[in-house]
């Protein structure tokens, strides 16, 4: 079965050698120019494993948008005016990783492609395994390896974080009482007076949420009840 990228760059010429390369790892590229070239090619294909985008500051925004809104394939922007202020733009924004475009950009790209087609391989395949993936947005959750994926990027949850996560994420939008975040995640280790256990472990993982660029879901505090998982619709 062959494999595809797509690629989206004004610059045409200049990607022989990156087409090349691609090649040589079994991998077939396709090149468009623009957004209205990029709706017209998804809109009959969106098995592609990778889209990178070219671009010269904020080109890659309109794009971007087309693109996370009609596939789940990771996204890789090569930004010739990059900086650290951008990448969190351009993260928010649905792309998976955002590198620096330089004239020897050939090794980073397809080093990075790759991890990213790995990954989400990987976890294509893990999530036919219904039971142990809880997916919400960008946020991946696999329960059986105890790992938590958020735009392509693995984020550590010691054991209680990890299931107090879990146990929101698995119900977007039910309301769990104090009492029970307590008997399902701490069992026998639960001791009623350690309520600030409770909230600094959710404020812990806000904040890597947060951190992580998980844009796609929020944990919300319900005064005098207690906390919901919610996953915003784009």
């Amino acid at each position: 079965m062959e494999r595809w990228i797509l690629i989206v760059c004004h610059e045409r010429p200049q990607l022989a050698d990156l087409q090349g390369e691609w090649q040589k790892k079994g991998i077939s590229a396709r090149i468009v120019q623009d957004a209205g070239e990029v709706a017209g090619e998804l809109s009959g294909n969106t098995e592609y494993l990778l889209v990178i985008i070219f671009s010269d500051g904020r080109q890659y925004l309109p794009p971007l948008k087309i693109i996370r809104g009609l596939i789940k394939a990771p996204i890789l922007i090569l930004d010739r005016q990059y900086d650290s202020t951008e990448k969190t733009a351009a993260i928010k924004a649905g792309a998976d990783e955002y590198i620096k475009w330089t004239d020897s950009y050939l090794e980073e790209t397809i080093a990075s492609g790759l991890a990213l087609i790995r990954r989400y391989t990987e976890l294509n395949q893990t999530k036919q395994q219904a039971s142990s993936i809880i997916s919400r947005g960008n946020l991946f959750i696999n329960v059986d390896y105890h790992e938590v994926i958020i735009n392509s990027q693995e984020t550590e949850f010691p054991r209680y974080e990890f299931n107090l996560l879990c146990l929101l994420a698995s119900s977007p939008g039910r309301v769990f009482t104090n009492e029970q975040l307590y008997r399902d995640v701490w069992g026998e280790d639960y001791l009623r007076d350690a309520d600030n256990g409770l909230h600094s472990c959710l404020n812990r993982i806000r904040r890597k949420l947060e951190d992580a660029g998980c844009t796609s879901c929020r944990i919300e505090n319900i005064r005098g009840v207690g906390y919901r998982f919610i996953q915003d619709t784009i």
